[in-house]
C-alpha cells in the first residue's frame, strides 16, 4: 500500500514531464526539416552557386560537430540539441538579414560597426594589386574575411556562416565539459543554454571573431584540463593546440586567461611532487617558442600602446564615444585601471544602468544579465560540489582568468559584453551541479 502511493505521488508530480521530453526530442528535428526545406526550395528556384556554398558550409557545421560528439562518445540526445542550436541560428540569421534590408543596413545588424569596418576594409583591400600587402598590419580577422571574399566574392553571408558554424561547434563541446563535472544532466544544460543565449546566437551570426575566440577558449580548457591530469589524452592535447592557435590570432590578449590557470597548476603539481617535471619543462618550453613567434610583437606593440599617453587617450576617447562608456574607469592609471573594470567585466552593466543606455541594442544586455544573475546564484548555491571536482575548479579558475582578460579591454560595456562571452560559457557546465559518478559522466 505504502509503495503504491509512493508510485501514485511520484506519478502526479512528473506527469507533464515525459510530455515536455518528448516534446523537446521533437522541435529540434521539426526546425531542422523546416529550415533544410527552406534551404532546398531556395536551391531549386534560384539554382544559383551561392546557394550551393550556403548549404555547404551548413552541411559541413553539422557534420564537423556530430564528428565531434562521436568523438566523445555522446550519447544521441547531443545530436539533437546541436539541430537544434544549428536551427536556430539559421531562422535568427534569415530574420535578421530580412528585418535590415527592410530597415536599409544593407544586411548589416543593429550595432555592427565593428563589422562594417571588416567589410570595408576586405572591400578596399582587394580594390588594390595586392590585398596581402595592402592589409599588413590589419587585425587577422580582416584576412580571414578577404580571403572568404577573393575566393567566393564579396558575400557577408559567407563569414557569417562561418561564425554560426563556429559557434555550433562549441555545443558538443560544452556539453562534454559539462559531463565531466556534473555528469549528462549538466552537460545537457549546458548545451541548451548556449544554444538559447541571445548573445551567443547574436554574435555567431555577426560579421564579427567573437565566436571564433569564444570557440578557441573552449577548445584550450581541454588542453588546461589535461594539463591538470597525470597523463594527458592526446585528443585534448591536439583541441587544446587548435584552441590556443585560433585565440592567438583572435585575441591575443586572452593568453593571459590561458597562461594563468596553467602557471598556476605547473607550479601547484612542482611544489607538491604530483607533476611530470620532464613534461611539464618541455611545455613551457615550446609555449614560450610558439607565442613568441606568433603573438609575441603583437602583444608587445599592443601593450606599449595601451600604456603610453597617446594610447590612453585615444582608448578613452573610443570607449566614451557610444552611450556605455565606463567613465570611473577611464580616470583611473592604466597600471590599476584593470582592477576597477574587473567587477565591471563579471557583473557589468548593473541594474541602475539597464535604461540609461543610448542605443535600444543594450537593452539586450540587460535582459541578459538578468538571467545570468540567476544562473550565478546557482553556481555559488552548487559551489561545495563543483569546488569539489578538479575539473569544476579548473573550470572557476580559467574562467576568472578570462574575466581579468577582459578587464583589460576598453572601458566599454558595450566592448565588454562582447569579449566576456567565452568566461561566461564557460561557466554554463557549472551552472545544473551535483554529485555524479565516474559511470554516469561517461554516458
Amino acid at each position: 500500500m505504502e509503495k503504491k502511493n509512493l508510485r501514485y505521488k511520484v506519478g502526479k508530480l512528473g506527469v507533464r514531464m515525459p510530455i515536455l521530453i518528448n516534446l523537446f526530442k521533437k522541435v529540434p528535428w521539426i526546425l531542422f526539416m523546416a529550415v533544410t526545406a527552406v534551404a532546398l526550395g531556395a536551391f531549386v528556384a534560384l539554382s544559383d552557386m551561392t546557394i550551393i556554398v550556403y548549404f555547404m558550409i551548413v552541411l559541413g557545421t553539422f557534420l564537423l560537430s556530430l564528428f565531434l560528439s562521436v568523438l566523445f562518445k555522446h550519447p544521441k540526445s547531443v545530436v539533437q540539441i546541436i539541430l537544434f542550436s544549428l536551427s536556430i541560428r539559421v531562422f535568427f540569421m534569415i530574420l535578421l538579414k530580412i528585418y535590415s534590408y527592410q530597415a536599409g543596413m544593407d544586411g548589416y545588424y543593429p550595432g555592427d560597426a565593428d563589422a562594417y569596418a571588416y567589410h570595408g576594409d576586405a572591400l578596399k583591400a582587394l580594390s588594390s594589386n595586392s590585398w596581402i600587402q595592402t592589409l599588413e598590419g590589419n587585425l587577422p580577422y580582416t584576412f580571414f574575411i578577404t580571403f572568404l571574399y577573393y575566393n567566393f566574392g564579396p558575400d557577408m553571408n559567407i563569414p557569417q556562416l562561418f561564425n554560426l558554424g563556429a559557434s555550433v561547434l562549441i555545443v558538443p563541446l560544452i556539453y562534454e565539459l559539462g559531463n565531466r563535472v556534473g555528469g549528462k544532466n549538466a552537460g545537457r544544460t549546458a548545451a541548451i543554454l548556449w544554444s538559447l543565449f541571445p548573445s551567443a546566437i547574436l554574435w555567431s551570426i555577426s560579421l564579427l571573431k567573437d565566436t571564433f575566440t569564444t570557440l578557441g577558449m573552449v577548445l584550450t580548457l581541454f588542453l588546461v584540463l589535461g594539463i591538470n591530469e597525470k597523463k594527458l589524452n592526446a585528443r585534448d592535447a591536439i583541441l587544446g593546440i587548435c584552441g590556443i592557435v585560433l585565440v592567438s590570432y583572435t585575441r591575443p590578449q586572452f593568453l593571459l586567461a590561458i597562461a594563468i590557470p596553467i602557471l598556476i597548476m605547473i607550479a601547484t603539481q612542482l611544489l607538491k611532487g604530483k607533476g611530470n617535471f620532464l613534461r611539464t619543462s618541455i611545455f613551457v618550453i615550446l609555449s614560450v617558442i610558439f607565442f613568441s613567434l606568433t603573438t609575441g610583437d603583437m602583444i608587445q606593440s599592443r601593450l606599449q600602446e595601451s600604456t603610453s599617453t597617446e594610447g590612453v587617450e585615444r582608448t578613452n576617447e573610443i570607449a566614451l564615444s557610444g552611450g556605455s562608456g565606463i567613465e570611473f574607469v577611464t580616470i583611473l592609471p592604466p597600471a590599476i585601471r584593470w582592477i576597477a573594470q574587473l567587477p565591471f567585466s563579471i557583473f557589468a552593466p548593473f541594474p541602475w544602468q539597464w535604461l540609461s543606455f543610448s542605443q535600444a541594442i543594450y537593452y539586450l544586455t540587460a535582459l541578459e544579465m538578468i538571467i545570468w544573475y540567476i544562473l550565478y546564484y546557482f553556481i555559488w548555491k552548487n559551489r561545495k560540489f563543483i569546488l569539489k571536482s578538479n575539473t569544476g575548479k579548473i573550470i572557476l579558475l580559467y574562467s576568472f582568468s578570462i574575466f581579468i582578460a577582459v578587464s583589460f579591454s576598453l572601458p566599454n560595456i558595450g566592448s565588454i559584453y562582447r569579449y566576456r562571452l567565452a568566461a561566461l560559457t564557460l561557466l554554463l557546465p557549472l551552472v545544473f551541479n551535483k554529485p555524479a559518478s565516474k559511470e554516469e559522466r561517461k554516458e
